[in-house]
């Protein structure tokens, strides 16, 4: 166990996060698992460590033994953030050895890339884990999460809770299903399904292979992520003196977000190239204003024909969004080509 302890700390006695870089979340905290996990640890019977915990994976490229030794080239930590977050916690706190193990099994990857993450879903396939948690060590994520934190204001949670337990801004931590739900309303233009699908379902094969393809431009995220920053801000300004209808901000954000990928292109079927020729610029309070009592004429009339569900049902159907759709394209005063 102690040895473990030095593999998972520096010199200085600081845990080393890059070992943890290819795991599919971070440190879930005091959860009843892990607080298991902590209980065993400080537990003083004779009973051993490993009796009662599955372990950890390690990934590597290579794997030789040296004596006594195992020399392992580029390890990863593909199973067992927790419980190496315990064992840490648990040493750091000036807990003993105690002549205890742990179980570590190492695995070492034909190749570098599809086979480790192979490696890393099946490690992790029996845990329950976020929607499109066992996604996170995949290129496109690793990409999108480089591309918001280079251009900054945005922090990409790929591995579930990484930037929270940092203590980033809520308002600034963007999660795999919130980047999904947002893309889907703005560059897809499907605000329904944003609205009222769940996360594993925004998440699935079919959505996720839609929204995350590797033939994506990087850029696309991020102005997804701006377009929806300043739509919600100026709602909230908006419902200060008109309250919105059904008063959910996000049944008029996502529609809005559809609208505004017609409006700023004036195009009927805008391309990704066409949004990300887009300037931002003229996404101002007043063509604002003017989509949001848009929308507001359209969900007024749907609610004369059918009161039933109210804003909620009617903002999640797909009938709606064409209906919105029909009324940018046929008004002037939006300049949309014909």
């Amino acid at each position: 166990m102690d040895e473990y302890y030095r593999f998972i700390t520096s010199d200085n006695e600081a845990l080393r996060l890059e070992l943890f870089e290819s795991n599919v979340r971070d440190y879930a905290g005091s959860t009843a698992v892990n607080n298991a996990i902590g209980g065993t640890l400080k537990s003083g019977t004779r009973e051993d460590f490993w009796w009662f915990n599955n372990g950890v994976t390690v990934v590597a490229d290579a794997a030789q033994i040296a004596g006594k030794k195992i020399v392992i080239k580029d390890p990863q930590i593909a199973n067992g953030l927790q419980t190496s977050h315990e064992v840490y916690s648990y040493f750091q706190a000036g807990g003993k050895h105690l002549d205890r193990s742990l179980l570590v099994k190492i695995v070492v990857a034909p190749e570098a890339g599809t086979t480790r993450d192979r490696i890393i879903r099946a490690t992790n396939s029996q845990t329950q884990l976020p929607a499109g948690a066992l996604r996170a060590t995949e290129s496109i994520q690793k990409d999108v999460e480089e591309s918001l934190a280079h251009g900054g204001g945005y922090h990409y949670e790929r591995r579930a809770g990484y930037y929270r337990n940092l203590g980033f801004p809520l308002d600034q931590v963007v999660s795999m299903a919130r980047l999904a739900r947002k893309f889907t309303a703005f560059a897809l233009r499907e605000p329904h399904t944003a609205l009222r699908h769940s996360e594993a379902l925004l998440l699935d094969d079919k959505h996720y292979n839609q929204i995350f393809s590797p033939k994506r431009d990087l850029d696309l995220y991020r102005l997804t992520l701006d377009v929806h920053t300043r739509l919600r801000r100026f709602l909230i300004q908006y419902a200060e003196d008109r309250p919105l209808l059904g008063e959910t901000v996000e049944n008029w954000l996502y529609p809005l977000a559809g609208v505004s990928a017609y409006a700023l292109t004036r195009l009927r079927q805008p391309t990704a190239r066409d949004l990300l020729n887009i300037d931002l610029d003229h996404l101002d309070t007043d063509l604002m204003e003017r989509m949001t009592g848009l929308l507001d004429q359209n969900f007024k009339s749907a609610l004369r024909t059918n009161k039933a569900g109210g804003v909620d049902r009617i903002a999640r159907s797909p009938e709606f969004t064409n209906r919105v759709r029909q009324s940018v394209i046929s008004q002037s005063r939006f300049h949309i080509e014909h």
